[in-house]
């Protein structure tokens, strides 16, 4: 995918999360779909970042699976803020798996993944500038 197609793969991503699960459905029926789309979309938005420094070739796919083990490190190359980004990714996805497997999940830790999903927006945004 090339750089415009993953802005659009986030942005979709985002509404979804933000107006179908938050405003329509509210937070508390939304786990699923807040887990299914936060770590992609996350994952949307580093590609882009990737694609515009030139740091992967056109054809590359981050796949949002990858950041369920410290291994992900190794599979990147070096970019700004790629420890601290990581770390937090990291995080999001074993939330995101969380949410989007088994039982409901108390409302806490539903709010916290979209914090972090937040907070980790707006990092790759400020980076895309």
């Amino acid at each position: 995918m090339k750089y415009d197609a993953h802005i659009q793969a986030f942005n979709e991503r985002r509404e979804t999360i933000i107006k179908w699960a938050i405003d329509i459905r509210g937070i508390e029926s939304s786990q699923r779909i807040i887990g299914d789309n936060a770590s992609k979309a996350i994952c949307e938005l580093l590609s882009a970042y990737l694609h515009k420094k030139r740091a992967v070739e056109e054809g590359f796919q981050l796949n949002h699976s990858w950041f369920k083990s410290e291994g992900i490190y190794e599979r990147l190359p070096e970019f700004e803020n790629k420890s601290k980004l990581i770390e937090k990714m990291i995080e999001l996805e074993k939330l995101c798996e969380n949410l989007s497997y088994g039982s409901p999940k108390p409302v806490e830790k539903i709010k916290l993944t979209l914090e972090l999903f937040k907070y980790l927006e707006s990092i790759l945004q400020e980076m895309l500038k």
